[in-house]
């Protein structure tokens, strides 16, 4: 009897899927692209770490290739470059997300506060066309508007006189690190407002109109009601950025290093020591160890949020 009831179960399940299936097929449609290119980039490379153990050769690929064990892991701190380029990466990473993570709370924040839709909607689009531009796109915009002959000296001479000294502000070595943190925030700063903003939406209006009430102000409203009703989206986006503490942005930063500018992180170490140089097994190494210490950074991160604000990613 209980066999039975356990297949009667199943089968409704499985219409309950089938169903689900059909009523969200466009949904799973439009997610289908992000899939395959998933799959495609993320998935499909993931044999390549083999290479961090091996004397990897092009010629003879993975399979042929020696293995060597953990030869180029324990060889990645021998590197000249190296200890300088971590302690370059994990002051960039933690200068970006105390500049970074906030920005977008605040701009959210901000933009929900604005009554007047046509406004509304004009700032949330001017602040998000940054994202779509590339890197790339980015480091030349920059050099153009910082370049001795751009429209910020221009800028400077029309304040200050014509008797003014062109500035070459791309080989200025202390100006370097808070040029990549303000690019970071204005690139990204609008697209990153969209998940808070949607937290802020989720919130009931009925608690502000309760707080209203008993005399709260805008500044009470926000701090009792609309920070808490975001607390889980923020605690959980910043558990995965934590993870990225020993990553960097490498288009940024390679892009604009220049022959004034001595500043390396761990992705242009793997790039000039290890793609140019054709060490691949180096690159993979590095890489790798990369990728563990994000793994354990993130693991730990969320351990801490979930015994100390029950808000955990698993």
């Amino acid at each position: 009897m209980q066999t039975k009831i356990n297949i009667v179960n199943l089968q409704i399940k499985n219409k309950k899927n089938s169903n689900s299936f059909k009523k969200n097929y466009f949904a799973y449609m439009l997610m289908l692209p992000a899939i395959v290119l998933t799959f495609i980039f993320a998935y499909l490379p993931m044999p390549g770490i083999l290479a961090a153990f091996q004397d990897y050769n092009i010629f003879k690929g993975l399979l042929d290739s020696p293995w060597v064990g953990m030869k180029h892991i324990k060889e990645i701190f021998q590197i000249p470059l190296m200890w300088g380029s971590i302690i370059n990466t994990v002051k960039l990473s933690v200068l970006t997300i105390v500049v970074s993570f906030p920005a977008p709370i605040i701009l959210a924040l901000m933009i929900n506060e604005v009554k007047n839709g046509i406004y509304k909607r004009t700032v949330q689009t001017l602040s998000y066309l940054p994202h779509f531009l590339s890197w790339i796109a980015v480091v030349g915009l920059t050099y153009s508007f910082l370049d001795q002959y751009g429209p910020l000296n221009d800028l400077l001479i029309l304040v200050f006189g014509v008797d003014t000294e062109r500035a070459m502000f791309l080989s200025k070595q202390e100006i370097f690190v808070p040029v990549l943190l303000i690019l970071s925030v204005w690139k990204e700063i609008g697209w990153g407002t969209i998940v808070y903003l949607a937290a802020i939406t989720s919130i009931d209006p009925m608690l502000y109109e309760a707080a209203y009430i008993d005399g709260a102000n805008r500044f009470k409203q926000h701090y009792y009601i609309t920070l808490p009703g975001m607390k889980q989206t923020t605690v959980l986006l910043l558990i995965f950025t934590l993870g990225s503490l020993f990553g960097s942005n490498f288009e940024l930063v390679y892009g604009m290093q220049n022959a004034f500018i001595d500043f390396d992180v761990i992705s242009t170490v793997v790039y000039s020591s290890g793609i140019q140089q054709g060490n691949y097994s180096m690159a993979a190494a590095i890489g790798f160890t990369q990728g563990l210490v994000a793994f354990l950074l993130t693991f730990f991160a969320n351990q801490i949020s979930k015994k100390v604000s029950q808000i955990s990613i698993w």
